[in-house]
């Protein structure tokens, strides 16, 4: 027999070992325990494992997600509008004058007949019937407007200085074409009149229809 003893093997303590190791072996147990836990709550008391019902309920399947697809803008129009969405006419041009507003002699009676009713002056009435003559002016659309009132612009263009009462300037708007309607009413088609004449002359039937409307409904 030898004379040296080989030292007993002794098993390595845990706090020898590496912490990586301990951690490892901690997790080892920790899941076994877990795994024996689960497993006894599936037997049961009696430790006999459950079979499932073939007739108990099963759950309601859960719907998938339904997905919209995104319907595309529509497109532009070669004129710069929405697809499907009527186009917006652009508004006529409108020329702004100043004209002479002056009323035949003849019409001066008949204003004060209007005013008298009405328990107005007669120089108030004159710039209400004014006002409302070159709004009717403004709102003249084409030649068919134009043709209308032109009997009454050819009278009053026709009378002598002497014939009309004294002027006041007004500023006017209308219609490029109702202009041009007006030159060709009037028979001048090569636009030799001035424009300041000859809307004038139909504001003035303007407002002598006006006045007649008044007397017509009681104003005189």
């Amino acid at each position: 027999m030898s004379r040296y003893r080989l030292p007993p093997r002794v098993a390595p303590s845990p706090a020898t070992e590496e912490p990586g190791q301990q951690n490892a072996a901690s997790r080892l147990r920790s899941s076994r325990a877990a795994q024996a836990r689960l497993l006894q709550e599936r037997r049961g008391p009696d430790g006999a494992v459950p079979t499932p019902d073939p007739l108990s309920p099963k759950p309601a399947p859960v719907a998938a997600e339904q997905v919209v697809t995104p319907q595309p803008a529509p497109q532009a129009a070669s004129d710069g509008t929405r697809s499907g969405k009527p186009k917006t006419q652009p508004k006529a041009p409108k020329r702004k004058l100043v004209v002479l507003f002056r009323l035949p002699v003849a019409a001066v009676a008949d204003i004060s007949l209007v005013a008298a009713a009405s328990g107005l002056p007669p120089d108030y009435v004159i710039k209400a019937l004014a006002k409302e003559g070159r709004a009717t002016l403004r709102q003249l659309i084409g030649a068919e407007d134009a043709h209308a009132l032109a009997p009454s612009a050819r009278q009053i263009r026709n009378l002598t200085a002497d014939q009309m009462t004294t002027g006041e300037a007004m500023t006017v708007y209308l219609r490029l074409t109702v202009l041009e309607a007006m030159h060709d009413a009037l028979g001048d088609p090569w636009r030799i009149e001035p424009r300041a004449t000859v809307v004038g002359a139909f504001l003035t039937a303007i407002v002598i229809r006006r006045i007649a409307a008044r007397r017509a409904e009681g104003g005189g």
